[in-house]
């Protein structure tokens, strides 16, 4: 974040932080989910020389858990187990 010049250095570490609450949120946490992702995503995708941003990775990896392990539980639901 240090590096990264003006607004976008907050992307990477919003995404980390939604990305966490995503996992405490009962009810919306999908679309948490979805914005962390979207969060990283911009940051990761902008700005080629910061691309490696840790906090913007650590976001997206999260909140791709909590769509895996959402769309894993409406599985098993819709299979009887």
């Amino acid at each position: 974040m240090r590096d990264r010049p003006g607004r976008r250095a907050w992307l990477g570490p919003i995404a980390l932080l939604l990305a966490v609450l995503c996992w405490f949120m009962p009810l919306g946490g999908v679309a948490v989910a979805v914005a962390a992702i979207a969060c990283a995503s911009a940051s990761i995708l902008t700005d080629r020389q910061y691309r490696l941003d840790w906090t913007a990775v650590a976001g997206a990896s999260i909140g791709a858990g909590q769509l895996f392990f959402t769309v894993f539980l409406m599985a098993m639901e819709a299979a009887g187990h």
